[in-house]
């Protein structure tokens, strides 16, 4: 079988970064990307999940490979990591409907978050979430969509699975 090679890349806020290494953990190879942040409004910070997020791992993933010369065959495995907590709805196809809306840098939904504190309760939110709400949860990113992208919500397939707004 000889060497076998792992593959990791990570996609953070301003760059992604990818690195090969052998079984016998000596890095083979290692490279970054840089890509924007798109900041369309006071408070809003999204990604464009394909422009970003796909293209930085495809161009990371060839380079690796075109930099260390191994086999692509010779991978045994490949981790992925990317930005927590984001919003993207996607389409039957898995298609994004829309720029993913980022983590917690991201505090647009600020009144979803009051208004599900209230309809919830503290006690409520504390059993679904283990804590309060804050601009990391999805679930007040999704009703943001519902409320203000009505026609990106319609369209929308599937968001994480989440408790029911």
């Amino acid at each position: 079988m000889g060497i076998r090679y792992f593959l990791g890349v990570d996609v953070g806020t301003y760059e992604s970064k990818g690195v090969l290494i052998d079984q016998d953990y000596n890095l083979v190879a290692s490279k970054a990307v840089r890509h924007g942040l798109d900041n369309p409004q006071p408070n809003y910070y999204e990604h464009d999940a394909e422009a970003v997020w796909w293209q930085d791992l495809c161009a990371l993933t060839k380079g690796l490979i075109a930099e260390s010369g191994i086999d692509p065959s010779q991978i045994a495995c490949v981790g992925t990591s990317a930005l927590g907590a984001d919003c993207v709805p996607v389409d039957a196809d898995c298609r994004p409907l829309r720029k993913a809306i980022l983590y917690g840098i991201d505090s647009r939904a600020v009144g979803e978050m009051a208004f599900m504190d209230s309809y919830y309760g503290e006690e409520k939110l504390n059993a679904l979430w283990g804590r309060p709400l804050c601009s990391s949860d999805v679930a007040p990113k999704i009703l943001w969509i519902k409320n203000n992208e009505p026609e990106i919500y319609q369209r929308t397939h599937k968001f994480p699975r989440l408790h029911p707004i």
